[in-house]
């Protein structure tokens, strides 16, 4: 009985609709079109104006997907993981990446927010709420905010304090580290979401899921020049047509560092508390290389293929209209 009800659930569906609709649309359609030239110019030209005007709707439309990257499109651009070092960045398989100093060989972010006095960094992360502001709190329940909040403050990362005051990150140095930048995390979000799955991937690494780590920093080096602070309207234009007139792109290369948490219970029914990383645990740094994808490949090919059949097919209709004159003149010769 059991077989029965699931040979019953079994179901055999090629979507024979889909292919038929296709038909259907393009017979109707092209079908109509060719059908009303042939009964007035007769199937062999009808078939062949039709055609020409079919590659020739293809150019237009190729164009289109060409120039806007849509419609049958390629693959995106994406980070592809070519290393996974573990530790010392010095042995990176990556010679740019060794160029890296390692994450403890350089301040921690709240070390900068305290020694920088930047008003916007201090406020943000190196304040504590007091009883004025949470009058309604117990001793105790202040107590545990403000020990929150000072953990929060301390475990902050690089680029976390780089989306919020640039400037004092900049003054550390940490836009220059040899070739390469520090990413704020507004600025790393797709590398970041492929460096966590990459991660997860390998389980050797021994991450079972996303609460198994921390994101620390990113980093990176290479690519088209970018636009400066403060830019005004023509340095905007300049950096527009200077990108834009670059023929070859140059190959870009980012580091996102993660390390592994410390294991902490959760009470039922609480928020799990803030991840802090285990200082046991090494740095582990996935360096990626930007892959730019073919996104207008496949349009550019329709439209030039389609391009040279249309020509093919116009050149064609032109040696039989040619070939039909000369015949028309030998005829009106011949009756002279």
């Amino acid at each position: 009985m059991e077989a029965l009800v699931m040979l019953a659930g079994l179901a055999w569906d090629p979507e024979i609709r889909g292919i038929l609709t296709v038909v259907t649309g393009f017979v109707v359609l092209m079908g109509s079109i060719w059908l009303i030239v042939a009964t007035n110019s007769g199937i062999r030209l009808a078939t062949l104006m039709s055609a020409a005007a079919l590659m020739g709707w293809m150019v237009i439309l190729g164009s289109a997907w060409w120039m806007y990257g849509s419609g049958w499109k390629g693959d995106a651009p994406s980070w592809k993981t070519i290393d996974i070092n573990v530790g010392d960045l010095g042995a990176s398989g990556l010679m740019e990446a060794r160029l890296l100093p390692n994450s403890d060989e350089m301040p921690t972010a709240y070390e900068l927010v305290v020694a920088s006095g930047d008003p916007t960094a201090i406020s943000e992360f190196n304040t504590l709420p007091t009883a004025g502001e949470n009058p309604d709190l117990s001793v105790d329940e202040l107590t545990a905010l403000q020990a929150d909040r000072q953990l929060r403050n301390e475990i902050i990362t690089r680029s976390e304090l780089a989306a919020v005051a640039r400037n004092v990150t900049d003054d550390a140095g940490l836009r220059e580290l040899g070739p390469w930048r520090l990413l704020a995390t507004t600025e790393a979000g797709d590398a970041q979401a492929q460096a966590a799955a990459d991660v997860l991937a390998h389980p050797d690494l021994g991450f079972v899921s996303s609460a198994d780590y921390k994101l620390l920093d990113a980093y990176t080096m290479g690519g088209k020049p970018a636009l400066q602070d403060d830019p005004n309207r023509w340095d905007r234009i300049r950096h527009w047509i200077t990108n834009s007139a670059r023929i070859t792109h140059p190959t870009r290369y980012t580091v996102v560092q993660l390390q592994g948490v410390l294991d902490q219970e959760v009470a039922p029914g609480e928020a799990p508390p803030r991840p802090v990383v285990d200082p046991e645990e090494p740095v582990v740094s996935v360096v990626m290389v930007r892959d730019l994808g073919w996104v207008r490949l496949r349009p550019a090919l329709v439209t030039i293929g389609s391009l040279l059949v249309f020509l093919a097919l116009c050149y064609w209709l032109h040696v039989r209209d040619r070939e039909l004159m000369e015949r028309r003149r030998e005829f009106e010769s011949s009756k002279a």
